[in-house]
């Protein structure tokens, strides 16, 4: 890293500690997502460059990332950035390198080797583990495949790769002479993964490209319209999900793209025209509490409110702001919109259900009460989006798995009329 002077490097410092402890009390305390906290920082100090806004973003996740370990030791709050930084990144920034000279940046090493590590760096401090790096009791809404524990703790410590879906295959010419590496999915076409923190903003857009998780993709890749068909996108959002749909059923279908913010729908209505996507229509639509429409879809998709604990490796105050409450307030809410979704579905359509997350309450138990209702739909199989296996017709995608957000996924298929 470029040497700076000392006033420079003190002027940083003063500003990482300032920042963190500013606006880490509107994350914990009153829940609001460190993206969006962040984003409202740089929004009020336009004045910061870029790479000053890069080493606040860095610093401000990694916080959040390594506090399960930091807060137990009761440090300030400089001490407890420089910490959370050594064990993420390769490359220390000179206004965090305090402390005793021999420590070393532990980007790269193993989830195993960085505890060692931390452990000598503190020999008289708590005894911690991995279970530490989540809140208490969480293990009692989740059931992780046999085994794979400790690739689960592995996973969500590290910060995953951006994932982009691609419209215009050129514009992997456009990466390659960037000199952006990137990697192809070997079975959802177009969907590129480049490093996490590069910047493809020099690039120009253009609609050549979509910024969407892996895990995401696949809710489209699943839900398979066919071209020229009619499907709602029911929590649209800021509309990634209705962009693929638009883009797999063609210019000759139609997609509606509901949400109860009428400011993410903005959103979508802006990424839909620089994509030149003209069959989308957005509508602001309460799924859970106003009445379904009379009019059916040969599609609806009901990407639900949940959780959201499949982030953690992207967003991880996430974890933080969270209880074991979440997914049983949360499955009484999507239960609720299931049903309301399933009256919009034309006989022998589809109705797909997907959620961020890997509760047990928010997953199989939201399932199992929709399927035992006499709904007149059943469980359609497919093939499992990343493996090519065939699956029941519902699939719990795993941070691992990208690697990027967890998804369960579940598709079904009404009965046709008599």
């Amino acid at each position: 890293m470029k040497n700076l002077s000392e006033k420079i490097v003190n002027r940083q410092r003063q500003l990482v500690t300032q920042m963190v402890e500013k606006l880490t009390p509107y994350v914990l305390e009153k829940g609001h997502p460190a993206d969006r906290v962040l984003a409202r920082f740089f929004k009020d100090h336009r004045e910061l460059g870029s790479r000053d806004r890069r080493f606040l973003s860095e610093s401000f996740f990694s916080f959040f990332r390594w506090f399960g370990w930091t807060k137990p030791l009761g440090l300030d709050l400089l001490e407890t950035l420089s910490l959370s930084t050594h064990l993420d990144q390769t490359e220390i920034h000179p206004a965090l390198l305090i402390g005793k000279p021999e420590r070393e940046p532990c980007g790269g090493k193993t989830l195993d080797e960085k505890l060692a590590i931390f452990c000598s760096w503190i020999p008289e401090g708590p005894s911690l583990g991995k279970s530490n790096l989540l809140f208490p009791d969480f293990e009692k809404s989740v059931e992780l495949p046999a085994g794979k524990e400790p690739e689960f703790y592995e996973t969500i410590q590290q910060r995953p790769p951006t994932w982009i879906r691609l419209r215009n295959e050129a514009f992997k010419e456009k990466l390659t002479e960037a000199e952006i590496p990137f990697e192809e999915h070997s079975l959802l076409p177009g969907a590129v993964s480049i490093p996490a923190g590069r910047s493809l903003g020099a690039l120009g857009h253009g609609g050549q490209f979509e910024v969407q998780d892996i895990a995401s993709q696949a809710v489209g890749i699943v839900a398979a319209p066919e071209e020229g068909a009619d499907w709602w996108d029911a929590c649209a959002g800021a509309g990634g999900k209705a962009l693929q749909l638009a883009d797999l059923i063609g210019r000759n279908g139609n997609v509606l793209a509901t949400d109860v913010r009428p400011d993410a729908l903005q959103n979508c209505k802006k990424r839909a025209r620089t994509d030149g996507i003209a069959t989308i229509r957005m509508q602001p639509h309460n799924l859970a509490d106003e009445a379904p429409f009379t009019k059916e879809f040969d599609g609806v998709l009901v990407d639900a409110p949940c959780s959201g604990w499949g982030t953690w490796s992207r967003n991880p105050d996430a974890r933080w702001r969270t209880s074991l409450r979440d997914p049983s307030q949360k499955r009484n809410l999507q239960l609720r919109m299931l049903r309301n979704a399933a009256q919009c579905v034309k006989p022998g359509g589809r109705l797909l259900y997907a959620v961020c997350t890997f509760t047990r309450e928010e997953t199989v138990e939201v399932l199992e009460g929709f399927l035992k209702e006499p709904s007149g739909f059943s469980l359609e199989p497919f093939a499992h989006p990343f493996t090519g296996e065939p699956t029941d017709g519902s699939v719990q995608l795993w941070p691992w798995d990208g690697p990027g957000d967890a998804m369960f996924i579940v598709r079904l298929r009404r009965q046709p009329n008599e």
